[in-house]
């Protein structure tokens, strides 16, 4: 009887280390908790922060839970970063190609997805875009994978087409929030981000008759320039995007303001002069910490909307029916000045 119980003892201890094993081993792969390989790291990535206690939440003021994200930095306390995953409708151009992708991009997205899922520490969200949105998607699937890193977030965009594929431009939105203190309570879960606010900022310099001063700051003609400090909405095309606007205004880009769908619903938006890239930085007033977005294939970038934020205009197409393709991208927060951050951004760039 003394066998037996010493027997059944053991093959429980054994079963337990087994299970313990395997859960260390999924743990790398588990997208909504640390583990030991990424503990060190100051940057994480979640859903909003609880709503209970607020006036209003998300979902009572309209939208859903799905749509947002937030990011933390430990080493910039106070501060969360908001991020909207889908905001308007796409702006659309172009045909949709008729012919499948060929193999090399095949495997170059089906590499992609397999390298960053297997990242330690990675968060991932995906999202059904025409669930999410009663505005006029094309059907499609979308997997963000979230990777932090020691100056921010590694990022990887998956889209995968249904029976329609995407035309030549589908340009989609990214919202990227940094909203103060004083934004309405539902806004907060989501960013409260007094580091990089400028209407925080500009509260406080019309409080003492001051003039506003700009935090947000994009490249033209090899250096940083920045965005007018005004709430109106200001739009910047790259190279690629001044290709697109050209092609659907038929070479006139003074119609282009005037062309639906808007950059912003229901807004006449003022273009500056065209932009280097898509690296779209916050910096805090000291120029001691930055706040960046890039992804690949974006066509513009603007601000405020009308919350206090960056957007990315992002180009998914063009993809054929029943495809998928990865698009990279970027999100530093960190203790640098602007040019540190160009420094950083040069050498991050893929190489593929």
């Amino acid at each position: 009887m003394k066998l037996k119980k010493f027997f059944i003892i053991l093959l429980l201890m054994l079963l337990y280390i087994l299970i313990s094993s395997k859960v260390l081993i999924a743990c790398g792969n588990c997208p909504q908790k640390s583990c030991s390989a990424t503990s060190d790291l100051p940057t994480a990535a979640g859903p909003p922060a609880s709503q209970i206690g607020l006036d209003k939440t998300i979902t009572e003021v309209g939208y859903s839970m799905d749509e947002f994200l937030s990011f933390t930095n430990k080493l910039h306390p106070e501060n969360r970063i908001g991020y909207r995953l889908l905001e308007n409708v796409p702006i659309i151009y172009g045909n949709i190609p008729i012919e499948p992708l060929n193999k090399a991009a095949i495997e170059k997205t089906e590499k992609l997805e397999k390298q960053f899922s297997a990242l330690p520490g990675v968060y991932v969200r995906k999202v059904n875009v025409t669930e999410l949105t009663k505005k006029p998607w094309t059907p499609q699937t979308w997997t963000f994978y979230i990777v932090p890193v020691a100056d921010g977030f590694e990022l990887l965009w998956v889209i995968e087409t249904k029976d329609t594929g995407l035309n030549q431009y589908y340009v989609a939105q990214q919202c990227f929030r940094m909203g103060g203190s004083k934004n309405r309570p539902w806004r907060r879960t989501i960013a409260q981000t007094p580091a990089f606010s400028e209407y925080e900022l500009w509260d406080l310099q019309n409080s003492h008759s001051l003039p506003k001063t700009s935090l947000s700051f994009v490249r033209r003609n090899g250096r940083w320039q920045p965005m007018p400090a005004t709430k109106n909405h200001i739009v910047y095309r790259t190279p690629l995007g001044h290709k697109m606007d050209t092609a659907r205004s038929g070479g006139n880009l003074s119609k282009v303001p005037h062309l639906e769908p808007k950059f912003r619903p229901r807004t006449i938006s003022t273009f500056e002069p065209d932009i280097d890239c898509g690296l779209a930085t916050r910096c805090n007033l000291e120029n001691t910490w930055v706040c960046a977005l890039y992804w690949e294939n974006t066509t513009h970038i603007s601000n405020h909307h009308p919350a206090d934020c960056l957007h990315a205009f992002v180009n998914l197409g063009p993809l054929p029916a029943n495809s998928k393709k990865a698009i990279r991208g970027r999100i530093y927060w960190t203790k640098a000045s602007k040019d540190q951050l160009f420094a950083s951004w040069l050498k991050n760039l893929p190489s593929d």
